[in-house]
C-alpha cells in the first residue's frame, strides 16, 4: 500500500525510470543488429563476423576469390545481385536486411568546372578585346581558344553533367550495354574527369592569351609545346582516370578482367597518335611550313592514312581481346598487333622525309 502511494506521489520519477529502461533496451538492441546506416562493404564484414566466418571461408561459399571478398569488404568492388542473394541466404537473413540501409548519396555535378569554362570564355573575350587594341590579335590563336574553351571544356562538360544527371551512359566511349555497371561509381569518375578537363583548359586558354604578346619565334614553339602538352594530358589524364577505376565501374570479374587486356591496344592508338602529332609539329616547325599550303596537304593525307591504321587496330584488338579471353582465358597482342605498328611507324617516317 505504502509503495503503491510512493509511485503515486512521485510520477517523475517513474517516467524517469522508464525512459532509461527502454533507452538500455534500445541500446542493447543496438548492439546486437548491424548499423543499418553502414556502407554494404561494411556490413558484410559485420555479418562475416558474427557468424565467426573467414574471408576465405566466405569465398569458398560464394565461389570467388579471398581477394573478392577483401574488395567487397574495403568498398573496391561490389557482389552482383545473384551473389548477394547467396549471401544473405548464407547468413540466414533476407536481402533487405543485408543491403538496407547502404544506398549511397545521389552523386551530382560540382559547380566549379561550369564556372572554368564561364571564365574560360570571359578570357577569351578579354584576349579578343585586349589583342585587338595592341595589334596582338590572331586567328589562329582565337581558333584555338574557341577549340579548346567551346569543343572540349564546355562540350564534355555538358555531356558528362548530363550523364550523370540521366544515368545514361550509353553515348561514353567504350560504353557496352551488356556488361553490368556501377552506376554511382561512374558517375564519380566523370566528375573527377570533367574537373580535371575544366582546369586544364582554363589554364590552357590563359596560357594562350598570354602567349599571343610574346610575339615572333618565341610565340611559336610556346604554342606548339603548349599543344602538344594540352593533347597529351586531355588523352592520357582520361585513360588514366578510366583505368584506375576499372575495380570499382565494373560489377563482374571477367568484364574487368576484358577491359583492362584491352588497354593495352587503347594505350598504343593514343602514344602512336601523340608520336605522330609531335612529328606533325616539328615538321611544320622545323620545315617553315605555312597553312593551307601544299605540303600542309600533303601533311593531312599522310594524317588520314595514319588514323585508318591506328584505328583499324584498335577495333581489331579490341574485338580480339573478347575472343580470346572467351577461348584461352588469356591475351597476348598477336601479329596483327606488330603489323599496324611497323605500318604506323612507316607512315611516320615518310611523313617526316
Amino acid at each position: 500500500m505504502n509503495q503503491q502511494k510512493e509511485r503515486n506521489s512521485n510520477p517523475g520519477k517513474n517516467i524517469e525510470q522508464q525512459n532509461n529502461m527502454h533507452s538500455a533496451l534500445e541500446h542493447s538492441r543496438n548492439q546486437q543488429q548491424p548499423d543499418t546506416r553502414q556502407s554494404l562493404g561494411k556490413k558484410i564484414r559485420q555479418f562475416r563476423e558474427q557468424h565467426g566466418v573467414t574471408q576465405g571461408e566466405l569465398a569458398e561459399e560464394m565461389s570467388v576469390t579471398r581477394q573478392a571478398v577483401s574488395n567487397w569488404e574495403r568498398e573496391k568492388t561490389l557482389p552482383d545481385v545473384y551473389t548477394l542473394q547467396q549471401m544473405a541466404a548464407y547468413f540466414g537473413i533476407t536481402l533487405d536486411e543485408l543491403v538496407e540501409g547502404t544506398k549511397e548519396p545521389e552523386i551530382t555535378m560540382p559547380k566549379m568546372p561550369g564556372r572554368l569554362a564561364a571564365a574560360t570564355g570571359l578570357v577569351s573575350v578579354c584576349y579578343l578585346l585586349a589583342g585587338g587594341m595592341t595589334g596582338h590579335l590572331y586567328v589562329e590563336t582565337m581558333i584555338t581558344m574557341i577549340i579548346i574553351g567551346i569543343f572540349c571544356q564546355l562540350f564534355l562538360h555538358l555531356y558528362f553533367s548530363n550523364s550523370v544527371k540521366t544515368g545514361n551512359f550509353s553515348a561514353l566511349a567504350g560504353y557496352d550495354s551488356k556488361v553490368e555497371y556501377n552506376q554511382n561509381e561512374v558517375k564519380k569518375v566523370l566528375v573527377q574527369m570533367d574537373q580535371h578537363v575544366a582546369c586544364i583548359s582554363f589554364g590552357s586558354v590563359l596560357l594562350y592569351a598570354v602567349g599571343a604578346f610574346l610575339g615572333g619565334e618565341q610565340a611559336d614553339i610556346f604554342y606548339g609545346a603548349l599543344t602538344f602538352a594540352y593533347c597529351g594530358d586531355l588523352i592520357f589524364a582520361l585513360l588514366l582516370y578510366n583505368y584506375r577505376s576499372l575495380n570499382r565501374t565494373l560489377v563482374k570479374e571477367q568484364d574487368r578482367k576484358a577491359a583492362k587486356a584491352g588497354y593495352l591496344s587503347i594505350v598504343w592508338t593514343a602514344a602512336w597518335s601523340m608520336i605522330f602529332l609531335g612529328a606533325i609539329f616539328a615538321k611544320m616547325e622545323f620545315g617553315s611550313i605555312e597553312n593551307n599550303s601544299p605540303q600542309a596537304a600533303g601533311i593531312l593525307g599522310w594524317m588520314f592514312l595514319f588514323l585508318l591504321v591506328v584505328i583499324a587496330e584498335l577495333f581489331y584488338e579490341q574485338h580480339r581481346v573478347k575472343k580470346k579471353l572467351a577461348e584461352t582465358g588469356a591475351y597476348r597482342p598477336g601479329a596483327a598487333f606488330w603489323l599496324s605498328t611497323a605500318a604506323a611507324l612507316a607512315v611516320t617516317v615518310l611523313m617526316l622525309f
